[in-house]
C-alpha cells in the first residue's frame, strides 16, 4: 500500500515537529498502545481500500490521498478550493471544471466554485471500473457533481468541524455512495479540554501560536462551526448510515519537550475519560 510510508512521511507531514522521533520513543515506553491520529485514520483507510473500487476524498484540501491510495480503480478528491491533490504516480490525473456538469453526470445545478483544468479525454460522466484513474474536482460537498451510487468508500478528514449544515452533507454523501459503502470521518472533539482551551484563546492568539510554534503564517480559510463534532453524535449516525466504530485519541505536542509533557498529562487524564480526548475517528456504513 503506498500510504504505508516511513514514520516521518506524508501521514504525519502536517504534524511534523522537532521532537517527533523522541516523542515516538517516549510513548513507546510509557504508552505502548498509543496511536497517532493519522495512523488511526490511514491504517483503517488502507484496510477498507483493499476491497473498494471507487474512493472519494471529500474535502481533500491539498493532500494526496486520492492520488496515492492503492486498491480502488477510481480515486477522486473534491474541495471547494482549487488546491486539490497533485498528480498520482500511476494514474491519469486530471482537473475537472465543476461547471461541466454534463461530463460529470451530476446535478443539474452547476457547482459555483472557481477552478481550472479540463475533464479527461473520453470522460462520459460515469466512474469507470476498468481504467485506473485519479481525478481532482473543485466543487461543494452540499452539491456533489456525481451521479447516485458512485462510491463504495468515502474519506472525510478534518472537514466536519467546518460545516454549516453537516446533516445536508451527510445526506449528499449518502446519495453518491453505494449500499454497504463505508464512510470514514476524522475530526476534532469539541468537548475535549485541549480544544476548549484552544477556542478560548481566540483567533489572534491561535494564529500567533501557529506562526511561533509551527512557522506557518497561512490561515485556515474555513471558520470553525462545531455543529457535529461530538462523540455522542457520531455514535448515533444520521438516517441512512449505521455505526461501525468510533475511536478517540488524545493528541500530544511534537514541538517541544515541555509541551509534550504537558500534553502527556492529558493523555493520562483521559484514560478514564475517553470522550474527552481531542480527536474522533468514526466509521459508518451506508444502508
Amino acid at each position: 500500500m503506498t500510504l504505508t510510508l516511513p514514520q516521518d512521511g506524508r501521514r504525519s507531514s502536517t504534524y511534523l515537529g522537532r521532537h517527533l522521533d523522541w516523542v515516538r520513543k517516549t510513548l513507546a515506553r510509557r504508552e505502548p498502545a498509543y496511536r497517532f491520529k493519522w495512523d488511526i485514520y490511514f491504517d483503517r483507510l488502507e484496510e477498507l481500500a483493499k476491497s473498494a473500487t471507487r474512493f472519494l476524498d471529500a474535502g481533500c484540501g491539498d493532500n494526496k490521498t486520492a492520488s496515492e491510495l492503492n486498491g480502488p480503480r477510481v480515486c477522486v478528491g473534491i474541495d471547494v478550493l482549487h488546491g486539490a491533490p497533485s498528480g498520482p504516480r500511476d494514474r491519469t490525473d486530471k482537473s475537472v471544471r465543476p461547471t461541466e456538469k454534463s461530463d460529470l453526470g451530476g446535478p443539474d445545478t452547476p457547482v459555483r466554485s472557481p477552478a481550472s483544468g479540463a475533464p479527461p479525454k473520453g470522460w462520459d460522466g460515469a466512474l469507470s471500473l476498468h481504467t485506473p484513474m485519479g481525478l481532482r474536482v473543485c466543487g461543494r460537498l452540499e452539491l456533489l457533481p456525481f451521479r447516485d451510487h458512485q462510491f463504495d468508500l468515502v474519506g472525510c478528514r478534518h472537514v466536519v468541524e467546518h460545516l454549516d449544515d453537516p446533516l445536508a452533507i451527510f445526506a449528499e454523501l449518502h446519495r453518491v455512495m453505494t449500499s454497504g459503502g463505508r464512510l470514514l470521518i476524522q475530526t476534532v472533539n469539541r468537548s475535549s479540554l485541549l480544544i476548549l482551551v484552544s477556542r478560548l484563546l481566540g483567533g489572534p492568539v491561535r494564529r500567533w501560536l501557529r506562526r511561533r510554534r509551527y512557522g506557518r503564517s497561512d490561515a485556515d480559510p474555513f471558520a470553525l462551526r462545531d455543529r457535529f463534532n461530538h462523540p455522542a453524535l457520531f455514535e448515533n449516525p444520521p438516517s441512512g448510515f449505521w455505526l461501525v466504530s468510533v475511536e478517540m485519541t488524545q493528541d500530544v505536542d511534537l514541538q517541544s519537550r515541555i509541551g509534550f509533557w504537558l500534553s502527556y498529562l492529558l493523555v493520562r487524564w483521559t484514560r478514564s475519560r475517553p470522550t474527552r480526548r481531542s480527536t474522533i475517528t468514526a466509521e459508518w456504513e451506508r444502508v
